[in-house]
């Protein structure tokens, strides 16, 4: 184990890897089209919801849970045969009373409270793994991450956070050749991202200094929330920002001179991109 007053905290889909769209549009959007059936008018403008809450929203990169709740409560203003096809109380049920989101805890809250629309959404989430699955097969991180995370690990601890699952993280990480420099693999099952950085940030040497790189709002707030600066990744200028992290920001963070004035500079432009 890495001992260092100095931790980097790397989200994986649309950070270091361009699974992000492929996510949704390869997985996310065809699995629940499938499981509800759903056809015409109603299908092409889920598909449109979809990709505007999860994608190009300053919701990108929720969780998928929330963020298909979020989906089907635009839906249904539209279309009020969704609430035929779902409860969306059974939904919000869940998400209201669970603070991780995973397929252990929606399993688990089946359990208690047995519902078709929870049989389905399981049912979604499966499916989307084995899609997502076929569609990132081979899948190689953006250009500059490799280097920049061999730099980083000479310094400092390097952890991945995501809300994405372990076992898929680890197949891709390690199919990548990245897992050589990174010390902690967190995923759903370690909670929110900002448990995962706490969790981090307490194996590491006192006092802390953290940097999360991520490329949504969301990422930015976990950040915030761990006592954590932050680095976005921005959406279609990823190779670009990964040099930029590699040869100006990374010496300037393990220096202490990555100034708040240019991380809110920085964290400006991606909140325009997302706006």
């Amino acid at each position: 184990m890495r001992h260092s007053h100095y931790l980097i905290g790397v989200d994986s889909d649309g950070t270091a890897f361009d699974s992000m769209n492929l996510k949704h549009i390869s997985a996310f959007i065809p699995a629940a089209i499938e499981v509800w059936n759903m056809k015409g008018e109603m299908a092409e403008r889920f598909i449109q919801i979809e990709k505007e809450v999860n994608l190009f929203s300053s919701l990108r990169g929720i969780n998928r849970f929330p963020g298909l709740l979020e989906v089907f409560v635009r839906l249904d203003k539209q279309f009020p045969q969704v609430r035929e096809m779902l409860s969306l109380d059974a939904f919000q049920a869940y998400i209201e009373g669970n603070e991780k989101y995973a397929p252990a805890t929606l399993k688990a809250w089946r359990e208690k409270h047995p519902s078709q629309t929870l049989k389905q959404i399981q049912m979604w989430s499966e499916r989307a793994d084995q899609l997502f699955e076929k569609a990132c097969e081979g899948i190689q991180p953006f250009p500059g991450v490799r280097e920049a995370l061999t730099k980083a690990s000479q310094k400092a601890a390097v952890a991945v956070v995501s809300s994405a699952a372990k076992a898929g993280l680890q197949k891709d990480w390690e199919a990548a050749g990245l897992l050589t420099s990174v010390e902690w693999l967190m995923s759903q099952e370690d909670g929110s991202k900002t448990a995962q950085l706490q969790k981090a940030m307490m194996y590491c040497e006192a006092p802390v200094h953290a940097l999360m790189l991520g490329d949504t709002q969301s990422d930015g707030d976990a950040a915030y929330a761990a006592g954590a600066r932050f680095y976005p990744v921005l959406p279609g200028e990823e190779t670009a920002s990964w040099h930029y992290f590699e040869s100006t920001v990374l010496p300037a963070f393990l220096e202490d001179r990555y100034t708040v004035e240019e991380e809110e500079k920085l964290t400006d432009r991606l909140r325009t991109m997302l706006s």
